[in-house]
């Protein structure tokens, strides 16, 4: 039974990683310089293995529209977190130039990829699951992208290309095997090296979260009504959405199984990048994803536990 104390037991591995993440980088074990490297790693290798693993041949992604479902509510779930965070921001005193439009786009995007995956390997460990996992990313690749670094930069200057980024092609030829059928001529041997590959993404890259944390912590002076305000949202306001679509909409049980997942996710690490890279307000995107981190260690579990018994999923 998925339980609070079982989901808890699922969770707490996650963070414990990133936690080990963050004190190798404090006491100087694992240097910053090494992080650019392991992450560029894991985007272009690692993670397109376990993409290949888990999509090619899973008949949860078999068809066009159940794909189309998926990324389009994965786009749709992360546009509208962002703009309920735009137009909440001005409450705390965030107006344009001032980290109103950083804090949208950081409470508006969960960790999508590197803490969901092994949450959901988890709670869900059969493999359409997690192969579903991946169509609903293409949405929220596509909306990071354009609603996240466009509302940044203009959408007019949102460097749409970078959402065609090794991971996203790697789902899409996945699911163009399965669509025409050629994943029946992939051999076993290779499923069995992308599996082996693909597990070392995700530890790898909780770690590099953790650490990426770990340098950032205590550099910026702490802004309440931010660190108070983004987790309300991330973890309280806009999760009702992700539920509300779970529950009321007719989805297949492994699409409404990662709405659940994702609902419960905190702000995506990445948003730093984003903010540093498209002329957002770095310090804002900061307190952003600690302050969400911190507190999903306790909103995690009961989120989850509590709508996947609500939903019977």
């Amino acid at each position: 039974m998925l339980d609070f104390a079982s989901i808890l037991t699922v969770v707490l591995p996650v963070y414990l990683t990133m936690a080990t993440g963050f004190t190798v980088r404090r006491t100087g074990l694992l240097p910053a310089a090494v992080d650019a490297g392991v992450m560029r790693l894991c985007v272009t290798l690692l993670t397109p293995c376990l993409i290949l693993e888990r999509v090619v041949g899973n008949e949860s992604v078999m068809k066009p529209m159940p794909v189309l479902i998926a990324a389009g509510l994965g786009f749709g779930l992360v546009a509208l977190g962002i703009a309920v965070s735009y137009f909440t921001a001005p409450l705390i005193g965030l107006q344009k130039h001032e980290g109103r439009r950083t804090f949208a786009v950081s409470s508006g995007l969960q960790n999508y990829g590197f803490v969901a995956i092994p949450i959901v390997t988890a709670l869900f460990p059969d493999k359409g699951t997690l192969g579903v996992l991946f169509t609903f990313t293409l949405g929220v690749e596509l909306a990071c992208w354009t609603a996240g670094v466009g509302l940044l930069t203009g959408l007019g200057n949102a460097p749409w290309k970078l959402a065609l980024n090794p991971p996203v092609l790697t789902i899409l030829f996945s699911l163009l095997l399965n669509f025409t059928g050629l994943h029946v001529y992939v051999p076993e041997f290779a499923h069995r090296t992308f599996s082996m590959m693909g597990a070392c993404a995700v530890p790898l890259a909780v770690l590099i979260i953790g650490a990426t944390i770990g340098e950032i912590w205590g550099q910026e002076r702490i802004r309440w009504s931010v660190a108070v305000l983004s987790p309300v949202l991330r973890l309280g306001v806009i999760p009702v959405a992700f539920i509300a679509c779970a529950w009321w909409l007719p989805l297949s049980l492994e699409l409404k199984r990662i709405i659940i997942v994702q609902a419960a996710m905190p702000s995506a690490v990445f948003n730093i990048m984003i903010a540093r890279h498209y002329g957002g307000h770095a310090p804002t995107a900061v307190q952003c994803v600690i302050a969400t981190t911190v507190v999903s260690i306790v909103t995690t579990p009961l989120v989850i536990a509590w709508a996947v018994k609500a939903i019977g999923v």
